[in-house]
């Protein structure tokens, strides 16, 4: 079974890092107050859904994914997100359509309960201006931290690496999930203990087969998951990392978006790509560079 051997900033060479500021501007500011799980898209028990669980998973390790985050909302679980950077958290943007004072993000967590683990407060919420509470596309929001995250010689706590501009994951590239969501589709309550699943990339071209998900999946979107069913993400894993191992160095690839069922037959996980939100963090980060 494969196992994460470290993230970003542990060893790593320099070189192959993806630098990130710690400041962003939003590209359109929230003013809605409608609760985030009245978000689209529900269309129907058949239709696409958000995913909020790891379906067929395992229990995980802690440390094992310490760029892991639970969104609290209202004091309660309900997305998942990745450190990125001491500021900046990547989550899904349907999660978060809400003012950021409502929010509070946790790091370094394996079980919930919290048993006293610090609250991080959040200064802003900043998602994709092309974002549509009834689309699926450019699903990706950013949170900034209010107050730095130290991350220096905490194992359980660290950043992981954005990939490069036009970098390729091929198809059956062995990645992983992570989140705190259901274990079973339909279920009342959210997993105590933080499960993950290993999961294979699925072409876009497969992925959009009529057997599949006829055409709905567009290049902003990546599918990872098994064709024969039995382990997906699902409903409270929204938001979430879908994180590759390149050569040691872990790298996010996807957030964890929409799907229908979970870990049902020609149904995998579809997870916001993030090579193509790269140029969109980068101009927002050379924005804020030059005020």
């Amino acid at each position: 079974m494969l196992k994460p051997k470290h993230c970003c900033f542990q060893g790593t060479n320099k070189s192959r890092r993806v630098q990130i500021p710690s400041h962003i501007l939003p590209a359109y500011k929230l003013g809605h107050s409608q609760p985030p799980w009245g978000a689209y898209p529900i269309f129907t028990s058949k239709g696409p859904q958000y995913r909020t669980r790891i379906v067929g998973g395992n229990i995980t390790k802690q440390g094992q994914f310490p760029w892991q985050v639970s969104l609290h909302f209202r004091n309660e679980h309900l997305c998942g997100g990745s450190i990125i950077s001491p500021y900046w958290v990547i989550t899904a943007a349907h999660c978060v359509f809400v003012n950021s004072s409502m929010w509070a993000v946790y790091v370094g967590l394996t079980e919930q309960p919290l048993h006293g683990a610090q609250a991080l407060a959040v200064e802003k919420i900043v998602y994709h201006n092309r974002y549509r509470q009834k689309g699926l596309d450019y699903d990706i929001a950013l949170m900034k931290l209010a107050k730095q995250l130290e991350v220096n010689g905490i194992s359980s706590v660290q950043p992981i690496c954005l990939p490069s501009h036009g970098e390729e994951f091929k198809e059956g590239t062995l990645c992983w999930i992570s989140g705190w969501g259901a274990t079973e589709e339909d279920g009342e309550y959210t997993s105590v203990v933080l499960r993950s699943a290993v999961v294979p990339l699925i072409s876009n071209q497969n992925c959009n087969k009529p057997e599949v998900y006829k055409g709905l999946i567009s290049s902003w979107m990546i599918c990872a998951g098994y064709l024969e069913g039995g382990i997906d993400s699902c409903q409270g894993d929204s938001g979430g990392p879908l994180a590759c191992e390149d050569s040691s160095v872990w790298k996010l690839v996807g957030a964890t978006s929409w799907g229908i069922g979970c870990a049902h037959i020609n149904k995998p996980g579809v997870y916001t790509r993030i090579t193509l939100a790269l140029s969109w963090i980068h101009k927002q980060m050379e924005v804020s560079v030059h005020i």
